[in-house]
């Protein structure tokens, strides 16, 4: 990991994790008893002001894909964000909240004409015992209505992601973005990994796991109707400066999304999105 501006939540019982101030990108997460850090970060990622890092839960915000007017997955992810709650403990957890209040010097002038909206953008990491948390919390603080797409974009480390399974999306309709978004629908029981994968299951349940032939992974999401899973394959890892050859097999992508209906916010209204993560 490189020494840019980040904050460590370190529980009573050990359970760690690492917060970025740029992207409000958790990139470390270590469950409590436990030598492994369960999210994956490239050895090649970049870090720093205007730049997503490649591995940890990146944030898409207010757009997910290329799907709209902004660059890919929005300007949440390579702003600086603000620090505003000291660490604190609740129940056994470490907290720690960010904020991004409309656009900063960085975001302004891309979004200016693309996403021209007022509005307050809060994340929330908690950590303890075998548990992450990730809340996102958006505000209309303008006079008109808006709508956006988002999602928590967590990469899993695992040990072999073509040993994986991910469990909860029979029967789900899903875009294939391989197949040139193609609306299919799952009929295996568990979706394993043979090679590259970008898929959005539209309304998912609330509880999927990611299996792997020694551990699990449970993943729950509140407020978030979709999920996406993803994994690059070797093209993918080998074309992207920020990956190093060889990573698709390390690590798995599982997200919370809202990409088909965009979350739609009258003024003053606010909508919450939680990803939670428990390892097993």
């Amino acid at each position: 990991m490189v020494d840019a501006p980040h904050l460590d939540l370190r529980a009573p019982d050990g359970a760690f994790a690492r917060v970025y101030v740029d992207g409000a990108q958790v990139a470390q997460w270590v469950p409590a008893e436990s030598a492994d850090d369960r999210l994956f970060v490239s050895a090649s990622a970049h870090y720093g002001p205007g730049v997503s890092i490649r591995g940890g839960i990146p944030l898409c915000f207010p757009q997910f894909g290329p799907f709209g007017a902004l660059p890919q997955h929005g300007f949440a992810r390579t702003a600086r964000w603000r620090v505003t709650d000291d660490l604190r403990l609740d129940e056994g957890l470490v907290m720690l909240s960010l904020t991004e209040r409309d656009l900063t010097p960085a975001t302004a002038e891309l979004a200016r004409h693309a996403w021209p909206h007022p509005f307050a953008a809060d994340l929330h990491v908690a950590v303890g015992g075998d548990t992450l948390a990730v809340t996102l919390v958006v505000t209309n603080t303008g006079d008109a209505p808006f709508a956006f797409t988002v999602a928590l974009h967590p990469y899993f480390a695992v040990r072999d992601a073509f040993a994986c399974a991910v469990t909860g999306l029979t029967g789900l309709t899903y875009r294939d973005a391989l197949a040139g978004g193609a609306e299919l629908a799952e009929t295996e029981p568990a979706l394993t990994i043979a090679g590259p994968l970008d898929r959005c299951y539209y309304n998912a349940p609330d509880v999927l796991e990611l299996r792997e032939p020694h551990r699990m992974l449970r993943i729950e999401k509140a407020g978030f109707p979709d999920a996406v899973v993803w994994n690059p394959g070797p093209a993918g890892t080998a074309s992207r400066s920020d990956f190093t050859p060889g990573d698709e097999q390390h690590m798995l992508c599982v997200e919370a999304a809202v990409v088909r209906t965009p979350v739609a916010l009258e003024p003053g209204q606010q909508w919450v999105g939680t990803q939670r993560m428990t390892a097993r």
